[in-house]
C-alpha cells in the first residue's frame, strides 16, 4: 500500500488528486498538508485525515512513501528541503520553483536516496505533445517559432510552466545550448527566439499550441485540456511510478509513460 501525502491538498488540481489517491486499491490517503492560516486547516479533508498547515509538514510526512506537492513556487521552496530528510520520494507538479531552490532540493534528494518526478504538466496528451514539438524542431528546421498559451483568469503565473518546457525543449533541439528568458514571454539565446504568448480568460482549463511557421506554410500543433481531472489522472500514474523508486534522481513524465 502506498502512503501519500499531498501538499496543496485542498486547491483545485490538489482536491482531486486526493480524490483519486482514496479510489486506488494500491493507495492510501495518509496526509494533507494547506499553508499555514488557510480556512482549511482542521478540516476533514477524507474520511481520518484532516489537513494540517505547512508547518506541521514533518509531522505529516512521518512514515509516508510519496509526497505530492501541488502548491506555489514559494511553498514548495520552502517545504521540500524539509520534506527530503525525511527519506520519502515524491512527485512535484509545481512550477515556477527556482534554480537555486531545486538544486538544494536535488542535494536533499541524493543525500536521503528519495527519488522525484518533476513535472510541468501530468496529462498524458501534454507529454505527448512534447515529444511531438521535438520531433517537429528536428524535422523544420530554420522554421520561426511561436507559442501561445491560453488559461482561466485566475492563473497567477504566466507564461505557463508547460508552455515553457515546450520552448525549452525546441530551443535544444535548435542548438541554444541554455535557454534563457529574452524579451518577456520569450525564450532565447544567441539571437534565436521563441515567442511565448500568454492569455488569460474565463474558466480555460488549459490550451497551448505552438506554430512553427515557414516560407509559404505552417504548421500548428495543440493541446486543448477539457478537464484537470487529465492532470489528476496522471499524477496518479506518477505516484505509482515513483514509489519505492529510491535512487537519489529526479525523473520526468516522459521516463513514467516511457516517452
Amino acid at each position: 500500500m502506498i502512503k501519500v501525502v499531498i501538499g496543496g491538498a485542498t486547491g483545485r488540481l490538489g482536491s482531486l488528486v486526493c480524490a483519486l489517491v482514496q479510489e486506488q486499491e494500491d493507495m492510501r490517503l495518509a496526509g494533507a498538508v494547506v499553508s499555514d492560516g488557510s480556512a482549511s486547516v482542521g478540516c476533514e479533508v477524507a474520511p481520518g485525515v484532516r489537513a494540517v498547515g505547512a508547518s506541521r509538514l514533518s509531522e505529516a510526512v512521518e512514515g509516508a512513501d510519496v509526497y505530492v506537492d501541488l502548491t506555489s513556487p514559494s511553498a514548495a521552496e520552502a517545504n521540500l528541503p524539509r520534506a527530503a530528510r525525511a527519506g520519502l520520494d515524491f512527485v512535484i507538479g509545481t512550477t515556477g520553483i527556482s534554480g537555486d531552490s531545486l538544486d538544494s532540493f536535488r542535494t536533499a534528494l541524493r543525500e536521503n536516496n528519495g527519488s522525484a518526478v518533476l513535472a510541468s504538466n501530468f496529462s498524458v496528451g501534454v507529454n505527448v505533445f512534447f515529444r511531438t514539438c521535438e520531433q517537429l524542431a528536428n524535422a523544420l528546421p530554420g522554421y520561426d517559432v511561436e507559442i501561445v498559451e491560453v488559461h482561466h483568469n485566475r492563473k497567477k503565473d504566466a507564461p505557463s510552466g508547460t508552455a515553457r518546457e515546450a520552448a525549452n525543449i525546441i530551443a535544444k533541439v535548435a542548438g541554444i545550448e541554455e535557454a534563457v528568458c529574452g524579451r518577456e514571454g520569450n525564450v532565447g539565446a544567441r539571437g534565436k527566439e521563441i515567442g511565448i504568448h500568454s492569455v488569460r480568460a474565463g474558466d480555460v482549463v488549459g490550451e497551448h499550441t505552438v506554430i512553427f511557421a515557414g516560407r509559404k506554410e505552417r504548421i500548428e500543433l495543440t493541446h486543448r485540456a477539457h478537464s484537470r481531472e487529465a492532470f489528476a489522472e496522471g499524477c496518479i500514474l506518477a505516484i505509482r511510478w515513483v514509489a519505492g523508486r529510491r535512487d537519489g534522481e529526479v525523473h520526468n513524465m516522459r521516463e513514467v509513460l516511457g516517452l
